[in-house]
């Protein structure tokens, strides 16, 4: 899950990106923004429910994209369908998170790594879905150097199991979405079916697509290199117990678990955006992900 009230909503490309849209299998328009020489490593970005590419492309120029980019990188920020600039849901259209991992992001994989590997980088429940595309299309894993994920929880190691899954499924079926801008969560309401499984996760303990997918033992196959990040003072949406768990599922041998808090030497215990977003963040906790990451790439 994610609530990254600081970022805008979006409604125009954001500036110094160019804009590519992608055709994904199943026939719906995904926008990435891409920013950074062409010829430089691709690092794909997924923001987490509730967000958009401007998670990543920051408000006033000092993006973790931009960084990026300035390091000489080429960034791939993902608007997963219902998000952004990509195509939103008609009145028919049942979209969840199975199609952000096996649609979405596959797509984007796909077109980023035409030439070279990519990094895959997601932040909550875009950690989450990456994490799932390379899970369920195991071709895609021998195109991927590293993958980051930052705030991402196993689904029912969240504090929000029971009482507060209960009431999330009760709200999104009231309002045929999840009203994240009314309830001062993030920028962008959320596909219902992407809330409803996520909830069913917490509820039943299983992480199970609604095609009968079965994620936990696919990722427990990931070789790809993995840093996992949690925020020390994230209570809610991605404690550092239910990001612990997740790095603990991974395959990968070569794996780290980075907690960002006062106790690890950081000057704050961060919580769900701030581990991004805010400015201590991007003195203390940026520079040791792009030292991650130039390794890998190289």
């Amino acid at each position: 899950m994610s609530a990254a009230s600081r970022a805008p909503r979006a409604d125009a490309p954001a500036q110094g990106t160019r804009i590519h849209t992608l055709r994904t299998d199943d026939g719906v328009a995904v926008v990435v923004h891409r920013l950074g020489p062409e010829d430089g490593v691709p690092i794909i970005l997924v923001p987490g429910t509730f967000s958009n590419h401007a998670f990543w492309l920051g408000t006033r120029g000092t993006g973790f994209a931009r960084t990026l980019a300035e390091r000489g990188f080429e960034a791939w920020v993902v608007d997963p369908r219902g998000h952004g600039l990509s195509q939103r849901p008609g009145p028919d259209d049942r979209w969840d998170f199975d199609d952000w991992a096996h649609n979405d992001l596959t797509a984007v994989i796909e077109a980023a790594t035409r030439h070279r590997p990519a990094l895959l980088v997601g932040h909550s429940a875009g950690g989450a879905a990456a994490l799932a595309a390379l899970a369920v299309r195991t071709r895609l894993r021998e195109r991927v150097r590293g993958i980051v994920t930052i705030a991402t929880p196993v689904p029912w190691l969240q504090p929000m199991r029971r009482v507060g899954a209960y009431l999330t499924l009760a709200v999104t079926r009231a309002f045929g979405r999840f009203p994240a801008p009314l309830l001062r969560l993030g920028p962008e309401d959320e596909l219902p079916g992407v809330m409803s499984q996520w909830m069913r996760w917490n509820l039943q303990g299983r992480w199970e697509g609604n095609d009968g997918t079965d994620y936990e033992p696919l990722i427990r196959e990931l070789k790809n290199p993995y840093l996992g990040v949690a925020g020390n003072g994230d209570r809610l949406f991605a404690p550092p117990d239910a990001c612990r768990g997740l790095y603990e599922m991974i395959g990968s041998a070569d794996k780290t678990f980075l907690l960002c808090g006062r106790s690890t030497g950081f000057s704050e215990d961060f919580d769900h955006t701030g581990i991004m977003i805010r400015r201590s963040a991007r003195a203390e906790l940026w520079p040791r992900l792009l030292e991650w990451i130039e390794r890998r790439a190289r």
